[in-house]
């Protein structure tokens, strides 16, 4: 057979105390190696607003303000999610290191070392195949598709809600009593402080119900879920209607803008959303069979009608997960892999686009923790098919298995690369021909912080030409012609950003700041000036 029993596969090498604990090392070894050239990473991306520019980080004082604000809020910025969790976790990591890369990279790669240990668990504890669940763990934690989880220091919040649903999952079984359900409900609720999309948690408890349970056709097997219910119903309701977070009304205003038309009509059409669902699936299902072409800021057509083929192709994948599912519950066969199909379709329905849409529509890192399952369900199911297969054939596909995993390796330490510095990211981005204008901007970023200002102020006009709909862009140009020099052309260029900026968002309290300085300082214009600084102040106050 291709995955050997627990015990056949660990007594040739190692001593019986030992037999226990060397899968997890096996774990720990292999993906500290895959990742072991992600600690001289810099920060890049979100990692300039959640870390660097953050003055919750700077003391413990600012404890009541992460519980109660956006991850966002310490950079000053409006929007923004309701993680205090991982926030909290940054503030530590901040104080322990004073703020360096090493330690935030050190964080992430224990998050992941631990959830691989997870997965690994919940599958012998599903009953599965020890080897397989071996083989399963390894492959989901070296796959290259969870770099932007990982790798990615603004990550954390996907690697940390996970470990608290796979603890979770993992306290319920085998039996979900109702005493245990209440055990869980301490491990759920640090989830959805660590991540929205755990809310889906009752979900991932009822795929597991389906694959452990005779009764599994009985709707009376789930109620035990109930008080899991109760919690996400709440949870919802709250952060529907949380002011300050991103949600439906943000993203409403970001569709209004010009240039976000598609995603407008994505949003404002349950059959588009349908239909664009299922060409990520096909997506997706290429992205973990073969992980080509990674890269963050990915474009997804929206799709108006079913007759394109990556929409048919992903209603044929939908209709053969259906069907598997109905057959094994019907004929008890092929559990396993319902299982996988169950567990991916709860994990990733709150990221599909299928309840209400997002300011994306296809990300990787949304593949964390859904792909968990399906690929313990895949294993398991490789194993119930050839078990009875001849050693020759066992040893060709082990063979198969180890150079895919060497593969994935060699792939996610490539991968890992691209994340070195914001230069590199960018422009994989722009590589893979996407046109992004946040990318643009940041990148203008990193050279205005190595005085590179030209090739600054040509990347910021890329990103204006691309979506001039963001205040912050024109305010970061702005700048950029004051580091520059203070000439009259110079000045009045900056002036001219500034303005635009607060046309785009009457808000953004920091361009009438600099405004007050400009005329304060360059302009001596002490009308203008305390005209601009009252209007900041009044901006300010209406924050707090």
């Amino acid at each position: 057979m291709i995955f050997p029993s627990h015990a056949k596969w660990l007594v040739p090498i190692f001593p019986a105390g030992l037999r226990g604990k060397m899968p997890y090392l096996f774990l720990t070894f292999i993906i500290f190696g895959a990742y072991a050239n992600i600690f001289g990473n810099e920060f890049l991306f979100d990692d300039d607003l959640l870390i660097k520019t953050n003055a919750y980080l700077r003391g413990w004082n600012h404890v009541p303000d992460i519980l109660t604000g956006s991850t966002l809020a310490g950079a000053n910025v409006a929007g923004g999610f309701y993680r205090p969790l991982q926030i909290l976790l940054y503030l530590f990591i901040y104080q322990l290191g004073d703020g360096t890369p090493f330690l935030f990279h050190a964080l992430n790669l224990a998050l992941h070392i631990a959830n691989a240990c997870l997965v690994y668990k919940l599958g012998t504890k599903l009953g599965f195949n020890a080897g397989g669940a071996f083989l399963a763990a390894l492959i989901w934690s070296i796959h290259p598709i969870h770099t932007e989880a990982i790798t990615y220091m603004s990550g954390t919040a996907d690697p940390l809600f996970s470990l608290f649903c796979l603890s979770a999952i993992i306290v319920l079984l085998p039996d979900f009593t109702t005493r245990k359900i209440l055990i869980s409900v301490p491990l759920f609720l640090p989830g959805l402080a660590s991540k929205e999309t755990a809310v889906m948690f009752p979900l991932l408890v009822m795929a597991c119900l389906f694959y452990t349970s005779e009764e599994r056709l009985k709707i009376r097997t789930y109620f035990c879920t109930w008080p899991l219910w109760v919690i996400s119903v709440a949870y919802i309701g709250w952060r529907i209607h949380a002011p300050g977070l991103d949600g439906p009304e943000s993203y409403a205003q970001l569709f209004e803008l010009p240039g976000f038309a598609a995603l407008k009509a994505y949003a404002e059409t349950p059959l588009y959303r349908l239909y664009t669902f299922f060409a990520t699936l096909l997506c997706y299902s290429v992205l973990l069979a073969w992980p080509a072409h990674l890269h963050i800021e990915r474009t997804f057509p929206i799709y108006s009608t079913p007759f394109f083929w990556p929409v048919a192709v992903g209603i044929a994948i939908s209709v053969i997960a259906f069907g598997t599912i109905a057959f094994s519950a019907l004929k008890k066969h092929g559990l396993a892999l319902s299982f996988g199909l169950l567990w991916f379709a709860a994990a990733h329905v709150p990221d599909s686009g299928l309840l209400m849409a997002t300011n994306s529509v296809l990300l990787e890192h949304w593949m964390y923790l859904p792909s968990a399952g399906l690929f313990l369900g895949l294993a398991q199911t490789l194993y119930a098919l050839t078990k009875r297969a001849p050693r020759a054939f066992s040893i060709f596909c082990m063979s198969g298995f180890l150079i895919f995993v060497f593969v994935l390796s060699i792939k996610t330490l490539d991968q890992n690369k691209i994340w070195r510095t914001p230069e590199t990211l960018y422009n994989n981005i722009f590589a893979n021909g996407e046109s992004s204008a946040r990318a643009h901007n940041n990148l203008a970023l990193y050279y205005v912080d190595r005085a590179i200002y030209g090739a600054a102020i040509e990347q910021f006009n890329i990103a204006i030409r691309l979506a001039d709909a963001y205040p912050e862009t024109r305010y970061n140009l702005a700048g950029t012609y004051l580091h520059m020099s203070t000439s009259e052309k110079d000045v009045r260029s900056a002036i001219e950003n500034l303005n635009r900026s607060l046309e785009i968002n009457p808000d953004f309290y920091r361009s009438h700041e600099m405004l007050a300085d400009i005329y304060e300082r360059l302009l001596h214009d002490k009308e203008k000036a305390a005209f601009h600084r009252a209007e900041a102040q009044v901006l300010i106050s209406r924050r707090k």
